[in-house]
């Protein structure tokens, strides 16, 4: 009798504030990408307009592996943290429901991350001929130093540790509780699983500004980086 086959499952974690369109947008095109999955929107109970909580309800009776969940911790790391303890399968995808993370990209990190599949699959600007789309020039210089000082304590190769588009083994993350909840949630995620051991492949991705909805990022979302990286040196 020959092994079942262990099929790769994924479990997409979307945090959303009002940026319905480009939900919509995103999951069309994850929906092209063959592999076992499902969709956990995150949705802020407070700031959610109340005809986007209707527009999610319309998903989900469209898509049946689609899930949306209330945020009860807050910012964007109470959102993936909420998104981590709901995930069922195998590996887990983070990324955003604004298309400033290109969802065409997630098929490659899906095809890294079977050619890996004890490693963290981590998507990187960096590395990427025009990896920055109307970012400004301010954030450009101010993560481009960001970057640099990490490398004054840590001899990592990763070269975007603020960019939260990766895909991890759930074992990396199940049990775990998010420290950081402002956009430092994102180097937190790297340096912890790194501390203990395990490796992260990096893939050349792609960052294009929205055009639905406001970021959220503000002084404390930087210094929040800056908290998570002296906690952990």
């Amino acid at each position: 009798m020959t092994k079942k086959k262990n099929l790769y499952s994924l479990s997409i974690i979307i945090p959303i504030m009002d940026e319905i369109n480009s939900l919509k947008k995103t999951i069309k095109i994850l929906e092209r990408i063959k592999v076992k999955k499902e969709y956990l929107i995150i949705y802020s109970q407070k700031f959610t307009p109340l005809i986007v909580k209707k527009e999610l309800l319309y998903l989900k009776n469209k898509y049946k592996n689609l899930n949306f969940f209330p945020q009860k911790r807050p910012y964007v790391g109470g959102a993936i943290d909420l998104g981590i303890k709901n995930s069922k399968n195998k590996y887990l995808a983070i990324m955003a429901a604004d298309l400033e993370t290109n969802p065409y990209e997630l098929k490659n990190m899906i095809l890294m991350s079977k050619k890996n599949p004890q490693s963290i699959i981590s998507a990187d600007r960096w590395i990427s001929k025009k990896g920055f789309s109307n970012y400004g020039i301010i954030k450009f210089l101010a993560n481009f130093f960001f970057q640099k000082l990490i490398k004054l304590f840590f001899s990592y190769e990763i070269l975007d540790f603020t960019f939260a588009y990766r895909v991890y083994p759930s074992k990396v993350l199940k049990g775990y509780k998010i420290n950081e909840l402002r956009h430092g949630f994102a180097l937190e995620m790297l340096l912890i699983p790194i501390k203990k051991g395990y490796n992260v492949v990096t893939i050349p991705a792609k960052w294009k500004k929205r055009t639905e909805g406001n970021s959220s990022i503000t002084l404390q979302s930087y210094i929040s980086y800056l908290k998570v990286l002296f906690k952990n040196i």
